[in-house]
């Protein structure tokens, strides 16, 4: 049942939405800068080897935790909390799914410690392991606070679990204890996300369980997993590619500038794709239609000036930050970059087809990029490094048009309105980036002159903006006003 026949009870529901999308927004820039502060640190204090060895143990999990929530936690936040067979029968099933691929997992450690003659590796991906049940553990849990819009739990939660992830980091490796204090980081998030969580939305479940009603979700969340699993593997197998084409070198730089371009574009975009999300699974269609083309254009108008300055300025940043050892880490940013950006803002149609479960166009589209994109680098071979990164971005293009155009019908999202309201930000977002160009030369050459020059480029860009787009800034500033609480309206002030 929707909210629109109770309109205050709409207002409240989208102010409670529109305050956890901010939470969240906020927390992902503390995530940014705490990784941004962390990574140094510990690799003072633990030196490659001890990170080899951690680099040896993740991915056995990484690959696992794909698996771990059976998709579930996606679709059942669709369910009305009042069916207790459904929510008690995930409940169970989940418990059993994380404790079976631990177990299954610390078992094959010891196959891989025995293969990489590492006496540590079982025992530390034993207790890698660990976070698989505490993952299944916050997912019921997770979904009933989704289910009530309670966004801003869910950021409280993340904020709480990578801060006090990071102190135990830190505090072990001060200590001396090596890659395992890398190892009790990745547990603690999942152990500390999994109690806030429980101790929001915690209700115990019936002792009862019928696959019958998981399997519909199951088959949908299934969808999911098979996309994420090609999604996974299309990445390993680009890297074999490089590793194997251009060595080691250049597959360092081209999984790097994947992904630096990857997070910048991920810490906007997971704010907006989990609000369109929360909505679609309550709201009316042509409303949420409207909502997602606007949050589309925020985060265009967010994202597309940091990506564009940064993508102008990436030879700059890459010298001054990395050295000058990073020689094709440039060309490969600024194709990275802008394109990444783009993937974000048109899979935003991806949160409203799991929640009308329709995510098998999202799948075929996932296919055809994670194949088209293994080609393109394979082609790397005649055409070199910077061909294959241009062949990437071709596929990456024809992806995001068809994540544009394939759902419409599905979501009732007309792709040009869409569209439309991206073409002023992209316009601001390229002179910005050209000015920077031009600017560089008069501000001094170092790192303070290459944050100058990006500085007055966003200041150019928000001119630019507002020059060009006063009426869409309008548009947007009152929406947000209409959504974050009553206060009039933006009149000729622009």
């Amino acid at each position: 049942m929707t909210s629109e026949g109770n309109p205050a009870s709409s207002s409240t529901s989208h102010r409670k939405l529109a305050v956890g999308a901010l939470a969240g927004g906020l927390v992902n820039i503390i995530k940014v800068a705490l990784q941004l502060v962390l990574l140094p640190v510990m690799a003072r204090l633990l030196g490659p080897s001890e990170f080899g060895l951690y680099a040896l143990a993740l991915p056995t999990v990484s690959l696992v935790t794909l698996l771990a929530d059976g998709g579930l936690g996606a679709t059942l936040s669709r369910e009305q909390e009042t069916n207790s067979l459904l929510w008690s029968s995930a409940f169970w099933a989940l418990l059993l799914m994380g404790m079976t691929l631990a177990l299954g997992s610390s078992a094959f450690g010891i196959l891989i410690g025995y293969l990489a003659d590492q006496p540590r590796l079982p025992s530390m991906i034993a207790l890698l392991s660990l976070s698989l049940v505490f993952l299944t553990l916050s997912v019921v849990p997770g979904s009933r606070l989704v289910r009530r819009k309670h966004l801003g739990v869910m950021a409280f939660a993340d904020l709480a679990s990578n801060v006090v992830g990071t102190i135990i980091a830190v505090t072990m490796a001060w200590f001396g204890a090596g890659a395992w204090s890398l190892a009790a980081q990745y547990v603690a998030v999942f152990a500390i996300r999994a109690i806030i969580v429980n101790l929001a939305a915690f209700h115990l479940p019936a002792a009862r369980f019928s696959l019958a009603v998981l399997r519909p979700h199951l088959i949908s969340g299934g969808i999911l997993i098979v996309s994420r699993i090609f999604e996974f593997a299309g990445r390993a197998t680009e890297n074999f590619l490089i590793n194997r084409i251009f060595g080691t070198a250049v597959v360092g730089s081209y999984n790097f500038s994947n992904q630096v371009s990857k997070f910048v574009s991920d810490a906007g975009s997971n704010v907006t794709w989990g609000a369109i999300y929360v909505q679609a699974l309550t709201e009316d269609r042509n409303k949420v239609a409207i909502l997602h083309r606007q949050l589309c254009r925020l985060l265009g108008v967010v994202l597309l000036p940091t990506v564009f300055l940064a993508a102008a300025a990436a030879p700059e940043l890459t010298f001054w930050m990395l050295g000058p050892k990073w020689a094709d880490l440039p060309f490969l940013l600024r194709i990275f970059l802008p394109l990444y950006a783009l993937s974000a803002i048109c899979t935003q149609t991806a949160p409203l087809l799991l929640a009308y479960g329709r995510f098998d166009i999202q799948l075929w589209c996932m296919i055809g990029l994670s194949v088209g994109r293994t080609l393109a680098v394979g082609l790397g071979y005649w055409i070199g490094i910077e061909g294959a990164a241009c062949g990437v971005a071709v596929v990456t293009i024809a992806f995001c048009t068809a994540m544009i155009f394939a759902p419409a019908e599905a979501t009732g999202c007309r792709p040009l309105p869409m569209l439309a309201g991206l073409v002023r930000p992209v316009v601001s977002s390229l002179v910005a980036g050209i000015a920077f160009l031009f600017l560089k030369s008069i501000f001094p050459e170092n790192i303070i002159g290459t944050f100058l020059g990006l500085g007055a480029g966003f200041v150019i860009y928000l001119l630019c903006l507002a020059l060009i787009d006063r009426r869409g800034l309008k548009e947007d500033w009152n929406s947000a006003i209409r959504i974050l609480g009553p206060g009039r309206t933006l009149g000729r002030t622009l």
